[in-house]
């Protein structure tokens, strides 16, 4: 009997450390994160420096830490589409909602900054548009296909929002970020962009198929993306830089994005990520959405300055709004599609 235990113990070994790489896939998993992690990086660009959120003042050994936590960002909301069937566009908005108030509550702290004004404005205006604008440039290259004028034409208005905003926001009093010269601001746009799109032409895995449920994390990678967001959250209390009282609001905001997800019919319809199961990047689709945000960019920035500041109020005025309108708006939209297809078929029921 002992013979017995002892040559069965390493076939049984064996078999469990089998088990456990079947569990992990590490190697069937490496073409999804070259995937997360480009997407998390594009996410970087468009959370710190599109909306602008004072990159200059950044040391050099920030940006990796950056590129840690906006990748495991990104991979959380895949995650969320992927989990909830994310397709319909209240519920994209609340999906880039989850995002945007994680960024702006553990990455970027504009959650605290003249609450609630910073949390509507720099949170749920910015960070919330810079995730759909990644989201759509993230789509529309890995489908390769020629993007419409509409999103071209976005893309300019994109680049002419960065120049205001980026000429306007930091000159403000109560802001009390410094201007940056028009060489480096240029170099902070034009750089990180072209970075990326190398990312997305050489980096990307292509013409492959993609299973939509890939994109979703398993255990061990919910632990991977959630440890480095943790110890940003416990350094920040830490150190006094996120309030665990002002934490509160946009907490309970986080957790409403999340139950009001969950009214989602996941056997309707495949989530919006199911246009990209076949990978196929294309660098041209890249240039044609990023040139005109660059070039208007640059143009916009040049001439938002004296009696132009004016277009700095109203550009505040529209994120304001909109930071303002689309949860409830996306709640609206997400709940009356609820009760036109639930209620009549709960109605048929009862009468029956």
């Amino acid at each position: 009997m002992e013979r017995e235990q002892t040559s069965r113990a390493p076939h049984t070994f064996g078999e469990a450390l089998g088990r456990l790489r079947q569990n992990f896939k590490p190697r069937a998993r490496l073409s999804i994160w070259r995937l997360r992690s480009v997407f998390g990086l594009t996410l970087l660009v468009f959370s710190e420096i599109v909306v602008w959120q004072n990159p200059t003042a950044r040391a050099w050994y920030e940006w990796p830490i950056l590129a840690v936590l906006y990748i495991a960002l990104g991979s959380f909301l895949l995650d969320v589409i992927v989990r909830f069937q994310v397709h319909t566009p209240a519920a994209i908005g609340l999906a880039c909602g989850v995002y945007g108030l994680l960024s702006g509550s553990i990455v970027n702290h504009g959650a605290y900054h003249n609450v609630p004004i910073g949390l509507i404005v720099r949170v749920l205006g910015l960070q919330v548009g810079a995730a759909f604008l990644a989201l759509m440039l993230f789509l529309y290259v890995m489908r390769g296909a020629s993007p419409p004028l509409l999103a071209i034409g976005a893309a300019a208005l994109v680049g002419i929002a960065w120049g205001v905003w980026t000429a306007w926001y930091p000159a403000q009093p109560n802001i009390g970020w410094a201007v940056p010269p028009r060489q480096i601001a240029q170099l902070y746009l034009i750089v990180p962009l072209v970075a990326l799109g190398a990312l997305y032409a050489f980096f990307m895995p292509r013409f492959g198929v993609l299973r939509e449920l890939d994109l979703s994390l398993m255990w061990w990678e919910r632990i991977a993306c959630g440890a480095p967001l943790f110890l940003s959250l416990m350094i920040g209390v830490w150190n006094n830089v996120i309030p665990v009282l002002e934490l509160l609001l946009p907490a309970a905001i986080f957790a409403f994005c999340l139950w009001a997800l969950h009214f989602q019919r996941p056997e309707s319809d495949p989530s919006i990520l199911a246009r990209i199961t076949f990978s196929a990047p294309s660098l041209i689709t890249y240039v044609m959405l990023t040139a005109p945000l660059i070039l208007l960019g640059i143009i916009a920035f040049d001439a938002t300055s004296g009696d132009f500041f004016a277009i700095g109020t109203l550009l505040y005025i529209i994120v304001a709004g909109f930071g303002s309108a689309w949860l409830p708006f996306a709640s609206g939209l997400l709940f009356w599609a609820i009760l036109r297809t639930e209620y009549p078929v709960r109605r048929r029921r009862r009468v029956k």
